[in-house]
């Protein structure tokens, strides 16, 4: 296992890291999150140094939106009803609407939507 000092750009906001990290199977262009949450975009990779790491490359993600995006759990629930005043009138129209859901995050400061659950009021139940 070598470690080697790396350079990267953050994806949001846009700025320039140096680093210290495992090099294993990383190449220039490579997009990562990294142990403290921060998505990057690998940009050089420099000489072997026998100092510890400073972060770990945690995910690897095929671009920086990706990185950047939710990750979500369970199935999208979308809730279906009929408006009072259709069904007084006879037709029944249905309409559908996806409800907003309550979001958390992991301990690598990644946002994860729980799409089986709705947020009640306000931010959530917890606020």
């Amino acid at each position: 296992m070598a470690f080697k000092y790396m350079t990267g750009t953050t994806c949001n906001p846009s700025g320039t890291i140096t680093f210290i990290a495992d090099d294993n199977g990383v190449t220039a262009n490579d997009f990562f999150q990294l142990s403290t949450g921060i998505c990057i975009q690998v940009t050089t990779i420099g000489s072997t140094t026998t100092e510890q790491p400073t972060v770990n490359l945690s995910i690897e993600f095929a671009s920086c939106a990706a990185c950047l995006a939710s990750y979500s759990s369970n199935t999208e629930q979308v809730i279906t009803y009929i408006l009072n005043s259709d069904i007084s009138a006879g037709s029944g129209t249905t309409k559908t609407f996806v409800p907003p859901h309550p979001v958390w995050t992991t301990n690598q400061n990644h946002s994860v939507l729980q799409m089986n659950a709705v947020t009640i009021g306000g931010n959530g139940l917890n606020s």
